[in-house]
Formats: C-alpha cells, sequence, structure tokens
C-alpha cells in the first residue's frame, strides 16, 4: 500500500526510474472490496553522458577517433558536430577520420537523444600538427679558402622545429639552428 493514496486517482508529481512497477488499487465499502486490473508504469530515463569525448593532438595524416558513453533508455541516437555544423552520417557512439588534415582541427561535441530528451557532450578540441617540411632548401656555394660561409634552411611544421646541420653525414655539434656558420673555411 502507498501512503495516503487513498482517493480514485493516484499522481506522481515527478517519477522517477524507482517507480516503474504495477499499481492496482483496492475500492471498499460496507459490502466488500474490489481490486483493479494491474496498471504498469514504465518510466523511461532521458540520457545522460557518462563518459565524455577526450582531447586529442595528433599529427596531420594519421587517424583519430573520438567516442562517447552515455546512459538513458534505449534507442539512443547519436548527432556527432564539428564546429557545431552536424557531421552526415555520424551518428554513432564514437565517430573516427582515418587522415586527418589541418583543416579537420577544432571542436568535436555529440548530441545523444531519445523519447525522453537529449544531452550534449563537452566540446572536444582535435589539435592537429603538421609534419616539418622544408621550404627553402640550403644553397650550394663556392668560396675561397679563409672565408666565412652560412647555409640556411627554411622550413614549416608544428613548433618548435629542431634542427640538427651534418657534415658529410655526421652531425655536427651544437648546429642546431635554422643557419649554420663556419667562420672561416678550410678545404677539409
Amino acid at each position: 500500500p502507498i501512503p495516503g493514496a487513498t482517493n480514485a486517482s493516484y499522481t506522481i508529481g515527478a517519477v522517477a526510474t524507482t517507480d516503474s512497477g504495477a499499481y492496482t488499487v483496492v475500492v471498499t465499502n460496507g459490502c466488500g472490496s474490489a481490486t483493479s486490473n494491474a496498471a504498469t508504469l514504465t518510466v523511461d530515463e532521458a540520457p545522460a553522458i557518462t563518459g565524455q569525448p577526450a582531447d586529442q593532438t595528433i599529427c596531420a595524416g594519421q587517424g583519430v577517433t573520438f567516442s562517447v558513453t552515455a546512459t538513458g533508455t534505449a534507442p539512443l541516437t547519436y548527432q556527432w558536430s564539428f564546429n557545431g555544423t552536424p557531421i552526415p552520417g555520424a551518428t554513432n557512439a564514437s565517430y573516427s577520420i582515418g587522415a586527418v588534415a589541418t583543416t579537420d582541427g577544432g571542436a568535436y561535441t555529440v548530441v545523444v537523444t531519445n523519447s525522453c530528451g537529449s544531452a550534449t557532450s563537452n566540446a572536444a578540441t582535435l589539435t592537429v600538427d603538421e609534419a616539418p617540411a622544408i621550404t627553402g632548401q640550403p644553397a650550394d656555394q663556392t668560396i675561397c679558402a679563409g672565408q666565412g660561409v652560412t647555409f640556411a634552411v627554411t622550413a614549416t611544421g608544428t613548433a618548435p622545429l629542431t634542427y640538427q646541420w651534418s657534415f658529410n653525414g655526421t652531425p655536427i655539434p651544437g648546429a642546431t639552428n635554422a643557419s649554420y656558420t663556419i667562420g672561416a673555411v678550410a678545404t677539409t
């Protein structure tokens, strides 16, 4: 018996999943009683995100996967977005990009929906680093013995870029800048 539930109707102000079950009423008077059929209450649960997608930093060309975990009454549907724009076909609990480009860097979110409502994940930031590329090669030079010479390179890519100059395949100690200078060259 439900304490205080003694009227022809019974109202629950805000149902919880623990209210799910079979409800009956017994109607009595001086001549006896009658019991109703059971009315089953099924309480569906709105989606809740229990595992947020994580920020990731990867190199261009690599693959990436974002995932979310959610609870709520099935069926749950998913819609991933990139910088606020829905991604066509991205309707699973995870979203993968096979080979990312720098243009894929940004914020990824997912909305999880069921018959009771929806929940939006936190934004997961994808940072796409670029591999180094030499955009300006060091130039061949011919000079006289005793003169100074500088070799320089220009490169792009995600900072910090590090440099290591070599002579005939052997690294030159301390030659770790975009340019390398010899103050007075010798024939060796």
